[in-house]
């Protein structure tokens, strides 16, 4: 019987062939969309879900608490705490601290191998962390070598994973690594004492070098981590705790505020509003609040993923219900046949759901092979650790559910409706397609289908928008041709900076150079700086920057009172902006100028003269509002780099010859550097400030395409059917006179009417998500009414355009043809 009904679905594939086909690619495109979301969000949500007890671990993070009410939070904690958690908490299994270090890694050679020089690496990502021997009680690893009961426990030890053991040393058997030096910045010597695997690529935890942290507990060290430094508070500095099972968050969250109040000088003004709070494992992944040591996932754009793969797969299966029920009228004499030879209607809905059920295996094959294009297309969007295996457990278990949920989704209603046609009706042909229930359902998807379709419409118009605004808005300052790049901040002190500052402007290329980080920038640093007019005193946490008196110029950032800084290395003057200025109470700038600001905390207090003031620019993206900033000239501290190339006459490969000079430079006087020299255009900087909305705009522009191609394709097969079940009726009205533009009128307006009815309904619903996205930007465009105006022309077109083929067709045809059709 199961063979018959599949061969009968296999004769009817191949008689409708257009019909097959358009519900066949509907259905693929929607399948591999959903395919592609699903690998993206189930790869993204499952970070760190392997590790046992999982739901037990935290990181214990910071907060600082502004005047204004606000709280700054920070991955890290003050190195000298987590040793006193330990201690004084309870409810604790373990407790780990770890730094992220960036070390330039030589493996030495033998000293009877003369021939090959010592290997060097530089560390580009955070994979080297020194840590407590407790890191590995918390995060378990499986040893391949060494003993984690004994690992970390003595100074100058280090674990590697196996595979930087194999970048180290090569293809060598892993008991023979144990044992083997490595050095750390050429001062820190360490010696191999475990290898263990590394955790699998859905982690953030991609540690490669563990160093054992009594490492750095020497006296020369100790400064150089802050380890006695209660006011000083890191993001590379972090801690983890694993909870003793029936330990409660909020127990060891009360505990921590009572370790503060005890542990902390209350006199010294930065511990005021300071906080400890634990993050759960399962948010290190998704919370952009804080900042954490490796790529974040943006939890909101999961949703909107899997709420566009949804959409998708719902408008496919549409087509198939549409052009489903409306070719049921074609089978009425088969469907009266086989109930007069006794099938019953259950058995015809197992026939026609068997029929449904080879379309959609048809399509989700198809569907694997546009996997791999459509990871390729988006490849910048989607991460490189994430790959597509057909044949792994859980993708197999997706592909059945998605053709088991489609087959149901798709052809149940349809073989419900074709099952229930009578015997005597079917055999006479006296069922109607006219104003029916069925008909009905039919008008109503392909409204719904096009209010899907007009909401895609109108967030690309908008995300458009709004990504142009940010690119092109005049940030108040110049970004054409400034070269951003950093060196080694623990190379300062040797004057080898201030030698490489003098080799680049010694290149003819370069009109300028400054010291300075970049005036806009993702992240931020704050101080605490205290204002106080002789009867209020105004405390606040204000953005810096360290700069030289170059850097305002070459930035064009404009002075509206005062004067600029001059180049010093030590502070000695502040210029503010404009907003800080107002924060202080000043209502015109230059009233600003002369005043003293106290910069600093504590016994480290210094007071210092405001002496100008500069026009408000952007410190970060557009999503944040400009906030208080002050300038100082303290070079002593200052790494990053400047380059203002000048610009006349230059084509791209003088630009890239002008780095290869500067590049040169830099080897010149950091031959053995532990920083990688990385020149970045400061226009492309800023570009990447807004990744995330570019990103999204592609997936929005592709997932319009996608549900526009799909209801076209599905209203282009309904118009077909429609017209050649009216075949002859258009022969009679041409016969008595009616026009070619009659004729299309007559096809096209019901469908046109459902496609403006989809426009109305999808407006509102549109501006409602876009208000609501845009809310992110605290600099964003209007939503006008010209956008919704030109999204339903389009719509209008596109919808128009699908309909006109076939009428037209249908218009032109020989009047006699087809009073003889039957």
């Amino acid at each position: 019987m199961l063979q018959n009904y599949l061969k009968i679905a296999l004769r009817n594939l191949l008689i409708n062939k257009v019909y097959s086909f358009i519900n066949i690619l509907g259905l693929a495109i929607g399948v591999s969309a959903c395919l592609v979301i699903f690998l993206l969000v189930s790869f993204e949500l499952s970070f760190d879900n392997f590790h046992p007890d999982r739901e037990l671990i935290y990181r214990i993070t910071s907060g600082f608490k502004n005047d204004d009410g606000t709280t700054n939070r920070n991955s890290g904690i003050s190195a000298p705490m987590p040793s006193v958690i330990r201690q004084q908490l309870t409810g604790l299994e373990s407790v780990s601290a770890f730094h992220n270090w960036y070390p330039k890694i030589t493996v030495p050679n033998s000293e009877k191998d003369t021939k090959n020089p010592p290997k060097i690496w530089r560390t580009e990502e955070s994979n080297v962390i020194i840590c407590e021997p407790q890191y590995f009680q918390i995060f378990q690893h499986e040893w391949l070598q060494g003993n984690p009961k004994t690992a970390l426990r003595t100074p100058n030890e280090v674990v590697l994973t196996e595979k930087k053991a194999e970048k180290y040393f090569g293809k060598i058997p892993l008991e023979q690594v144990m044992g083997k030096q490595l050095y750390y910045n050429d001062s820190l010597v360490a010696t191999v004492t475990g290898i263990v695997k590394s955790f699998p690529k859905n982690s953030d935890f991609s540690f490669e070098d563990f160093i054992s942290f009594k490492s750095i507990e020497t006296k020369a060290k100790r400064s150089e981590f802050g380890l006695d430094q209660w006011t000083n508070t890191n993001g590379s500095s972090q801690a983890f705790v694993k909870l003793t099972k029936g330990t409660s968050e909020a127990n060891i969250n009360k505990q921590l505020v009572k370790f503060l109040s005890k542990n902390l000088d209350k006199k010294n003004e930065w511990n005021t509003g300071r906080s400890l709070t634990l993050q759960p494992l399962s948010d290190i992944h998704f919370n952009s609040e804080i900042q954490s040591f490796s790529r974040q996932a943006h939890l909101p754009t999961l949703y909107a993923l899997m709420g566009i793969a949804i959409f998708l797969l719902i408008i496919a299966a549409i087509n198939f219900i549409n052009l489903a029920t409306a070719q049921s009228i074609t089978r009425v004499k088969e469907i009266g046949v086989r109930k007069v030879l006794g099938s019953s209607r259950k058995s015809l809905i197992f026939q026609f759901m068997c029929e449904t059920f080879v379309i959609t295996s048809v399509s989700v094959l198809l569907s694997v092979l546009f996997v791999e294009p459509i990871l390729w297309a988006f490849s910048d969007f989607i991460p490189k650790t994430l790959t597509f295996n057909v044949f792994n457990p859980q993708i197999l278990g997706f592909l059945v559910l998605i053709t088991a949920v489609t087959s149901i989704l798709s052809g149940l209603y349809p073989a419900w409706v074709i099952s229930s046609y009578t015997p005597v009706a079917s055999l006479k042909n006296q069922v109607s397609n006219g104003q029916t229930r069925t008909a009905f359902l039919r008008k109503a998807l392909i409204t719904f289908q096009f209010t899907a379709s007009q909401v895609f419409i109108l967030g690309t118009i908008i995300v458009a928008m709004q990504s142009k605004f940010m690119l092109n808005k005049d940030m108040g300052f110049k970004t054409n041709a400034i070269i951003n790049f950093y060196t080694s901040w623990d190379e300062i002190e040797n004057g080898k900076r201030d030698v490489f500052l003098n080799k680049l402007k010694q290149i003819p290329e370069i009109e300028m150079v400054s010291l300075g980080d970049s005036p806009a920038k993702n992240g931020y640093s704050t101080n605490r700086v205290t204002y106080r007019d002789g009867k209020n005193e105004i405390k606040m946490d204000v953005h810096r920057r360290t700069v030289d008196e170059n850097y305002i110029p070459m930035y064009g950032l404009k002075i509206i009172a005062g004067r600029n800084v001059t180049t010093s290395d030590t502070a000695r003057e502040f210029i503010i902006n404009e907003t800080y200025a107002k924060a202080l109470g000043f209502k015109k700038p230059e009233q600003a100028v002369g005043k003293m600001l106290i910069y600093g905390s504590g016994k480290g207090d210094i007071k210092l003269p405001i002496v100008g003031v500069l026009a408000d620019f952007h410190l970060q993206s557009l999503r944040e509002p400009i906030k208080p900033l002050y300038m100082m000239s303290e070079t002593v501290y200052e790494s990053a780099f400047n380059v203002k190339i000048k610009t006349a006459g230059k084509s791209a490969e003088s630009f890239k010859a002008i780095t290869a000079k500067m590049k040169k430079a830099y080897d010149e006087v950091y031959p053995n550097s532990n920083w990688e020299f990385d020149p970045k255009f400061f226009d492309e900087t800023i570009a990447k400030f807004y990744k995330k909305e570019q990103q999204f705009a592609q997936i929005l522009n592709t997932a319009t395409g996608i549900a526009i191609f799909i209801s076209c394709m599905g209203l282009f097969g309904l118009v077909a059917f429609m017209t050649q079940r009216r075949t002859k009726e258009i022969g009679i009205r041409k016969v008595l006179g009616a026009s070619v533009t009659q004729i299309v009128n007559l096809l096209s307006k019901d469908f046109l009417k459902l496609v403006i009815l989809g426009i109305v309904i999808a407006s509102p619903i549109a501006y409602w998500a876009m208000n609501k996205w845009l809310q992110d930007f605290a600099y964003r465009v209007d939503i006008e009414w010209w956008v919704f105006a030109l999204a339903g022309i389009v719509a209008i077109v596109i919808a128009l355009l699908t309909v006109s083929y076939q009428s037209i067709k249908a218009a032109l045809a020989n009047p006699v043809k087809s009073l003889r059709t039957e």
